[in-house]
């Protein structure tokens, strides 16, 4: 099951989070929550608001954490996102479609009732958008198609669970840095 829980934002984080992000683009004003710090207490994985500017936002999860998100982008450009897929597709397809369902649950518990009526009534179509997609925008219920393996990290760690997680994991390996001041997490 998605977590219920996470933490509430502090402006620390919020500040932590901006200098994680360096040049990628990312805006700290979606931040909703933390759901998981490493033990150093930096975030590494935030929970997002699911809409920007009134349009849905692909992720509910954000990577922050620079160490694990390197980890991710050698695995990503060593073809991590074909052979993630293929893995899933040959073992887990009915885990994947369950995943991403609770995804969207999660996305539209973040709503709450009052924002998802009015996303109902005033936009349809971006209502369809948020409950028919799952992680990163892929239309559930249809054939396994994974997509960005940052979203599928983060996913992972925000959800608890993933239908690749094995996988993952073993080719993250450790999802911590040995030294903070290695990374843009602190100012000293």
């Amino acid at each position: 099951m998605p977590p219920v829980f996470f933490e509430i934002p502090l402006n620390a984080d919020l500040e932590t989070v901006k200098r994680q992000a360096g040049s990628r683009k990312f805006d700290a004003r979606l931040v909703r929550g933390v759901s998981r710090r490493c033990r150093y207490g930096f975030p590494q994985v935030t929970v997002c608001d699911p809409l920007r500017k009134g349009h849905p936002f692909p992720t509910v999860f954000w990577l922050s954490c620079p160490c694990l998100s390197r980890k991710v982008d050698r695995i990503e450009s060593a073809g991590g996102v074909r052979e993630l897929g293929r893995r899933i597709e040959r073992d887990r397809t009915r885990d994947w479609r369950i995943f991403n369902l609770q995804y969207v649950l999660f996305r539209v518990f973040l709503l709450g009732p009052e924002r998802s009526r009015e996303i109902m009534e005033e936009d349809p179509p971006a209502w369809l958008s948020l409950t028919a997609t799952g992680v990163g925008g892929i239309r559930s219920g249809g054939d396994v198609s994974v997509k960005c393996l940052h979203l599928q990290a983060a996913s992972m760690i925000g959800m608890g669970w993933h239908p690749g997680e094995d996988w993952l994991c073993e080719r993250i390996g450790v999802q911590e840095c040995d030294d903070p001041l290695e990374w843009p997490c602190t100012t000293g």
